[in-house]
């Protein structure tokens, strides 16, 4: 056999109940309980090693696992294949292939020498099986062709009927694939237990529908419910209620995300009742009982549309609209609607309803917009509306929209403006037009985008030149093209990227209480703080001493410094765009070396980790001379500022602060004496 050419309308569903490719390659087996027999059927999950299984075969075995419903003390084996399964040779399919088009599928896919089914029609296997490789499309149609005739399955050995079963007896089946040891293959075999007092009738099917046309009928039933049950379906189709016939090829469905199956059928007449059922086919060639029957009538239904030929504005402001339509279909017709729109793709509603089925022309006085689509639908008396082509009628217009209102900026730094307004209520809006401007009163020249449907636009400045304002005014365009007068002029500050001008020093003394600096600050309105550092004179580290965030400080004295050491200090400005300036030039001073008193001895710090505390400790020389003490405080590499000031008798403080494991905090003390001078201080380092 060189070639079967073979017109067949059927839907792929052998791989739904066999050949979908699993994780594990398995013979799958599935058994069917009848009155006085079990009907086995399977197959394996992928194309190669059904291709083997054709020469080498199958072997079937049966274990009688239960009698009378006792379970046995041990299996009774039985083979009932001794010569294992194959497909029939070609000769004995020639009378099959005649006589049925699964057979001939299955004899091409089995012995044809090029494989081809033709003449499919839509909803067709080869619709569903997009397969590009000769065997997996072998594989797919004969599985296909197997699932609707169990005759056809038994010859092409994957299907076997047990008419030895007795009832009372269950069973387990074993399909064992023949080949040089199972490892070989890497086929599992299937297994199925059942017996004949499982026998249960099939369901019949549910929820048919049918939608009556115009010499049509459109059929749906629920096909989820059964899925398992059933791999086909045959519509069956009457005109006296009686004497049911088959209607086409079984109906298969294969679409996972659909729950029912839908079927057209042609109808001989309109008003002639015809009566319509359907029935379950399993795999194993068994059928249900039928469906509920459903029956109706085709209808003469519209198939023409008005033609509109005349649309104006008359001197009054109505519209007048003429049209035309075949008379000899006025008997179709139960009456005329104007329908409007305001887009022509958008949803039409009705403003005129029920126009005489006899009328050709109509006048219509409603409020317009500024664009307006109408049509005249049709109201058929049987079928769904039918509708003209939309016309375009748009009234004079030349008032303007309003002007935008509530235009508002946000700015980052980055250089992007986020401007918003007040959305326009006109219905007649087209959008809108922004207009930009980088001096105050110049002429604002409109940005070089399109006409902006939304009350919103993210635009974009350069930062890095000196003009500090960037200034926005917002258009609003209706569908004429009349343009609004300007919003308001919004002025926004942009995030400059330009650094400010440095601070600078202009005075310094060296003092018994620390060392005294001033300056003059940064000219910039947009600075936001000034930074003031540290540095040991012989070091190139420096450290932030204080931060300033008032224009109004223009001083520091640094009392946390040693008698005798060089100090280096330097001040930057920074704007609230986060920009530092340079470094002002720095200024060097010693501190007074002077003697100063001895005010306490023992300075002692211990970290309590349990109770999260450090307790720091010192001894008075001498409380009468003592005015207060002054604590200061750092974490790690951060200079010592002001902590604490305590009263003259105090001799301890614990520092409850966040305290992280593995930081080091570091504490100076000294007193204000009495006199109004500064002690000696004393400093402690701990690890916590």
């Amino acid at each position: 056999m060189k070639k079967l050419g073979v017109c067949i309308l059927m839907i792929f569903t052998g791989l739904q109940a066999f050949g979908q490719q699993q994780d594990s390659l398995t013979v799958v087996l599935q058994a069917n309980p009848g009155k006085e027999s079990i009907r086995l059927r399977w197959a394996v999950t992928r194309p190669y090693q059904w291709d083997k299984s054709l020469k080498m075969g199958y072997v079937i075995e049966r274990y009688t696992v239960k009698r009378d419903g006792v379970l046995l003390p041990e299996r009774e084996k039985k083979v009932l294949t001794p010569v294992p399964l194959t497909p029939a040779p070609l000769d004995q399919w020639e009378h099959v292939a005649k006589n049925n088009d699964y057979g001939a599928v299955l004899a091409q896919a089995l012995y044809g020498e090029t494989f081809e089914v033709t003449g499919m029609e839509s909803n067709s296997l080869m619709d569903v099986v997009n397969l590009s490789e000769e065997l997996e499309q072998r594989y797919a149609f004969a599985l296909s062709a197997a699932d609707m005739c169990f005759e056809c399955a038994c010859l092409a050995g994957w299907g076997y009927e047990d008419r030895e079963a007795v009832k009372g007896e269950y069973y387990l089946y074993r399909v064992i694939p023949v080949g040089d040891g199972i490892e070989a293959w890497q086929v599992e075999p299937g297994f199925a237990y059942t017996g004949l007092d499982d026998y249960r009738e099939l369901p019949k099917p549910v929820y048919l529908q049918a939608a009556f046309g115009d010499r049509m009928v459109q059929l749906q039933w629920d096909s989820q419910l059964f899925n398992r049950i059933f791999s086909a379906w045959q519509v069956e189709k009457s005109d006296d209620n009686h004497n049911f016939k088959s209607v086409g090829m079984p109906v298969t469905s294969w679409d996972a995300g659909s729950t029912n199956v839908v079927m057209a059928d042609s109808l001989d007449v309109n008003g002639k009742t015809y009566y319509y059922r359907v029935r379950g086919i399993s795999i194993f060639g068994n059928r249900s009982e039928p469906s509920d029957v459903v029956s109706g009538q085709g209808v003469e239904s519209l198939k023409i549309a008005p033609v509109i030929t005349r649309s104006t504005i008359n001197d009054e402001g109505f519209v007048e609209i003429e049209w035309t339509f075949d008379e000899t279909s006025d008997h179709l017709v139960q009456s005329f609607d104007l329908m409007h729109s305001a887009t022509s793709k958008g949803e039409f509603r009705p403003v005129l309803e029920s126009i005489p089925a006899k009328d050709r022309f109509l006048l219509y006085d409603g409020a317009l917009l500024p664009s307006n689509y109408f049509s005249i639908a049709v109201n058929p008396v049987h079928g769904e509306k039918v509708q003209s082509f939309p016309v375009l009628i748009m009234p004079v217009d030349s008032v303007p929209p309003a002007a935008p209102q509530q235009l508002s900026a946000k700015a980052d730094t980055l250089g992007r403006m986020y401007l918003t307004w007040a959305p326009n209520t006109e219905p007649d809006l087209q959008g809108y037009k922004l207009y930009r401007g980088h001096v105050a009163g110049e002429e604002l020249i409109p940005l070089p985008i399109d006409v902006l449907t939304s009350a919103q636009y993210v635009d974009t400045v350069d930062l890095s030149n000196l003009n500090t304002h960037v200034y926005y005014a917002v258009k609003a365009l209706d569908m004429r093209y009349n343009q609004s007068a300007f919003s308001e002029t919004l002025a926004v500050e942009k995030p400059l990227k330009v650094k400010p001008s440095p601070p600078v020093f202009n005075k310094y003394e060296a003092k018994d209480d620390g060392i005294y600096i001033q300056w003059i600050n940064s000219p910039g309105r947009e600075v936001a703080e000034h930074i003031l550092y540290r540095s040991l004179s012989d070091s190139l580290i420096y450290t932030p001493l204080s931060v300033f965030e008032s224009d109004t400080v223009t001083s520091y004295t640094d009392s946390a410094v040693e008698g005798g050491r060089s100090y280096t200090y330097r001040i930057t400005a920074k704007s609230r765009w986060g920009v530092e300036s340079d470094p002002s030039p720095d200024l060097q001073v010693s501190a007074v070396p002077g003697t100063k008193p001895v005010a306490l001895k023992q300075f002692r710090a211990v970290a309590d980790v349990a109770g999260k505390i450090i307790k720091l400790t010192w001894k008075p020389v001498n409380n009468q001379e003592v005015k207060s003490w002054k604590l200061y405080r750092s974490e790690n590499d951060m200079p010592l500022s002001l902590w604490k000031n305590l009263e003259s008798g105090s001799d301890a403080v614990e520092d409850h602060s966040s305290l992280i494991a593995g930081n080091t905090y570091h504490y100076m003390i000294y007193a204000v004496m009495r006199d109004g001078s500064n002690s000696l201080h004393e400093k402690i380092s701990i690890v916590y």
